[in-house]
């Protein structure tokens, strides 16, 4: 039974419009989610994640702004929205968590006033219902004693029931999308399992759709059906979870694999960096992005830009040695086969 569509990105291109000239953040990407699909975009920072993520809201900040492409939520076309259609639709329909909660809580406000907020504007509850559901999110999100947190500071709360706080916010309105955004950045490592479990039971409970966008390729492991690989404004690699993980095409997602910490590297095993820098999107390359940094460079890669060439079904690769006359490379990335669930 084929899954209903709930986003479809065609050929997205967001640029930024400086007074050194036009940043091209975004240069083509195309993607889609299902209804109830957990996908993950990862990548080096200024891979693109978050400005992909920033575009579906539209939420682009000036000098920023979408020049091409196509957005299509829940069958409609959101690449042109007016703000004011726009704003019926993010925060009800499309909710995101951002990076950092204590910035993205104002600290004046209670956390139950936040909440209530979303809630109002978008449902038309009274204050008492809204406050009602507010506590009920909150309980949902694991917050200890929510009746009387409703009521608390942003300040009172740790980090990581800062960032519970953050998503009971955007699930007040019981969105068809979530996006978060490094939704685990500067949390300690027992913090982000909770994190990561608690979204992966919300998906299971309330069949919420979810981006989540990081850095970190070990985060999305279990909650992530499918995984699409950014580099330099581009998809460099997109397919299902263990075929990313276990059956890498694309030299980029290798070596963001064997730079992973693992528990089971000796302690004489070093961990092995992507040599070079990010291209300039200023003066985005031609030809391959990621050729000038690539271990595999052959002389096509700086002269074209590859096509996708399908690995297998539902699994591509932006690159020339998936080509037929290309020459075969076999790669350790050090992630077996049953290592992530």
């Amino acid at each position: 039974m084929r899954s209903e569509r709930l986003l479809e990105v065609k050929n997205l291109r967001t640029s930024f419009f400086t007074h050194v000239g036009e940043v091209r953040a975004i240069r083509g990407v195309s993607f889609y989610l299902d209804k109830g699909e957990a996908i993950g975009i990862v990548g080096e920072s200024g891979s693109g994640k978050s400005v992909t993520s920033m575009s579906v809201m539209k939420l682009l900040q000036y000098p920023g702004r979408i020049v091409g492409g196509e957005i299509t939520f829940n069958g409609k076309d959101i690449t042109n929205m007016p703000e004011k259609e726009m704003q019926s639709i993010r925060g009800n329909e499309i909710a995101m968590i951002f990076q950092d909660p204590m910035t993205s809580l104002n600290p004046v406000y209670t956390i139950g006033n936040q909440i209530m907020e979303a809630i109002r504007r978008h449902q038309g509850l009274s204050k008492r219902k809204a406050r009602e559901k507010a506590i009920e999110i909150l309980k949902l999100v694991g917050i200890p004693s929510p009746e009387k947190r409703v009521d608390n500071y942003p300040h009172e709360f740790s980090g990581g029931m800062r960032q519970r706080a953050m998503i009971a916010m955007a699930l007040s309105c019981e969105p068809n999308l979530l996006i978060a955004d490094e939704p685990t950045t500067a949390l300690d490592v027992t913090i982000q399992a909770q994190i990561l479990e608690l979204m992966k039971n919300l998906k299971e409970k309330i069949n919420t759709s979810i981006i989540l966008i990081t850095h970190d390729l070990g985060v999305v492991a279990d909650v992530c059906s499918r995984i699409l690989v950014m580099y330099g404004g581009l998809i460099m690699e997109e397919g299902k979870t263990e075929e990313i993980f276990y059956n890498p095409k694309h030299p980029y997602t290798m070596g963001l694999l064997k730079s992973i910490p693992r528990l089971d590297l000796g302690e004489n095993k070093r961990l092995v960096p992507i040599e070079g820098s990010p291209p300039d999107l200023l003066k985005p390359p031609k030809a391959c992005p990621f050729a000038t940094r690539c271990p595999y460079t052959m002389k096509v890669c700086e002269e074209m830009m590859p096509p996708y060439f399908e690995a297998e079904k539902n699994h591509r690769s932006q690159c020339w040695l998936l080509h037929e006359d290309a020459p075969k490379i076999q790669v350790d990335t050090g992630v077996k086969r049953g290592s992530i669930s």
